[in-house]
C-alpha cells in the first residue's frame, strides 16, 4: 500500500513537472508571438508615416496644382493611410499590454491639451467625409494623472469610431467636462446607433459591427481601466451613440 502511494505521488510529481514545462513553453510562445506583432507594427508604421507625409505635401500642391481626380485619389490614399496607421498603433499597444511589458508614464496633464491635439489630427479625416468635428470644453479644468500618449490614442480611437459611424455631412462632437468626482471626455456621433445586443458586445476584442478590426474600442476600455477610469456608451438605435471616457479627478 505504501509502495503504491509512493508510486502515485511520484507519478503526480512527474505529471506536474511535465505540465509545468508545457505551460512555460506555451507562455514563451505567446510572448514571442506578442513580440512579433510588436515588431510588425513598428515595421508597418515607418513606411506609412512616409506615405502620409508625402500625401500631405501633394495635397498642399507644393509640387504643383492638382486636378480634381488627382485630389480625390490623394484624399483616398490619405484616409486609408490614416486608418492603417491607427490600426498599427492599436496592434502595438495591444501587444505590449497583453505581454505585460508596457509601463505607463503618468503625469499631471491638462486633458484639454490632449483633446485639442486629437481634434486637430482628426479634422482632416472628417473633412474628407464632408463631416465636421465640434470641440467643446470649459475655460478651466482640473489636471488629471494620465499617460498622455495612451490617452491620446484612446480618444483618437473614439473619434475615429464616431467618424466611421456618422454619415457624410454629419457632425461628431468631442467634449471635455468635469463633475465632482470625474473628468470626462465624451464623443458623440449622429449615426445609426446600436441595439442592445450590439451594445453588449461593443468592447469585446475582435468584434466589430462597422467593418473595423474590433480592437479600437477594446483598447479604449483597457486604457481607461489602466487609469482607474471607465468608458461607457449611451446609445439608442437610430439616434447615434455617445462614448464617455471618465477619469478620476486628482484633486479629490
Amino acid at each position: 500500500m505504501v509502495i503504491s502511494l509512493l508510486a502515485v505521488c511520484a507519478a503526480l510529481a512527474g505529471l506536474a513537472y511535465v505540465l509545468g514545462r508545457r505551460l512555460a513553453s506555451v507562455q514563451q510562445r505567446l510572448a514571442t508571438r506578442q513580440e512579433q506583432f510588436s515588431v510588425l507594427a513598428h515595421e508597418i508604421k515607418t513606411p506609412l508615416a512616409l506615405i502620409s507625409a508625402t500625401t500631405e505635401i501633394l495635397l498642399l500642391e507644393k509640387p504643383g496644382p492638382l486636378s480634381g481626380d488627382q485630389r480625390a485619389f490623394l484624399h483616398e490614399i490619405d484616409q486609408s493611410t490614416a486608418r492603417i496607421l491607427l490600426l498599427a498603433d492599436n496592434i502595438l499597444t495591444e501587444s505590449k499590454l497583453q505581454a505585460g511589458v508596457f509601463v505607463p508614464s503618468f503625469a499631471r496633464t491638462d486633458i484639454r491639451d490632449v483633446v485639442r491635439e486629437v481634434w486637430r489630427s482628426m479634422r482632416r479625416l472628417a473633412e474628407q467625409r464632408q463631416q465636421r468635428i465640434e470641440l467643446d470644453y470649459p475655460s478651466m479644468m482640473d489636471d488629471v494623472n494620465i499617460d498622455a500618449s495612451l490617452m491620446r490614442q484612446a480618444i483618437t480611437n473614439l473619434v475615429q469610431n464616431a467618424i466611421k459611424n456618422t454619415s457624410p455631412g454629419g457632425v461628431v462632437t468631442l467634449r471635455a467636462f468635469q463633475n465632482e468626482r470625474e473628468v470626462v471626455v465624451a464623443v458623440w456621433d449622429d449615426g445609426s446607433g446600436m441595439n442592445p445586443a450590439v451594445r453588449k458586445q461593443v468592447f469585446q476584442r475582435f468584434v466589430s459591427h462597422s467593418g473595423g478590426s474590433g480592437l479600437g474600442l477594446t483598447i479604449v476600455e483597457t486604457i481607461a481601466k489602466l487609469h482607474g477610469g471607465t468608458v461607457r456608451v449611451d446609445t439608442t438605435l437610430g439616434k447615434g451613440a455617445a462614448f464617455l471616457l471618465a477619469l478620476p479627478r486628482t484633486d479629490r
